[in-house]
C-alpha cells in the first residue's frame, strides 16, 4: 500500500506550481493595465495644462483676442509657440482655437500609438474686460 502513495506529493507540488504560475501571470496583466492607464492619465493631464496655459495667455492679451484663432494651416505668432508645445508634448498632438466674440474654445487632440481612436480635450472660456 505504501508504493501507491509515493507519487502523490510530486503531483501536489506540480499543482501548487501551476496555481502559483497563473497567479504571477495575473499580476503581470494587472501591471500592464496600470502602466497603460498611467500613460493615458499623463496625456490627459498634459492636454489640460496646455489648454489652461493658452487660455491664461489669452486673458493677459485679451485686447488681441482675435489673433489667437486657429483651425489649420499657418498659425499666427500668438498661437505658434503653444501649437509647437502641443505637438512636442502629446503623441500626434494637434490643437485648434475658435474665437467667437469673448468666448474661446480651445481643443487639443492626440492619439497614443496603442489607442484605436484619437483622444480630445476641450475647454471653453469667456474672456471679458474686467
Amino acid at each position: 500500500m505504501r508504493a501507491a502513495v509515493r507519487g502523490i506529493s510530486l503531483i501536489e507540488v506540480l499543482v501548487a506550481m501551476t496555481i502559483f504560475a497563473f497567479g504571477i501571470l495575473g499580476l503581470l496583466g494587472m501591471h500592464a493595465r496600470a502602466v497603460a492607464g498611467f500613460s493615458d492619465v499623463k496625456y490627459r493631464t498634459n492636454a489640460a495644462l496646455l489648454t489652461d496655459s493658452l487660455i491664461s495667455d489669452m486673458w493677459v492679451n485679451r485686447n488681441t483676442l482675435a489673433n489667437y484663432a486657429y483651425a489649420s494651416g499657418t498659425a499666427s505668432s500668438a498661437v505658434q509657440p503653444w501649437l509647437s508645445e502641443v505637438q512636442s508634448t502629446l503623441p500626434k498632438g494637434a490643437g485648434t482655437v475658435v474665437v467667437s466674440g469673448t468666448t474661446v474654445t480651445v481643443t487639443v487632440t492626440w492619439q497614443p500609438s496603442e489607442a484605436p481612436a484619437a483622444h480630445r480635450h476641450v475647454e471653453i472660456a469667456t474672456i471679458q474686460n474686467p
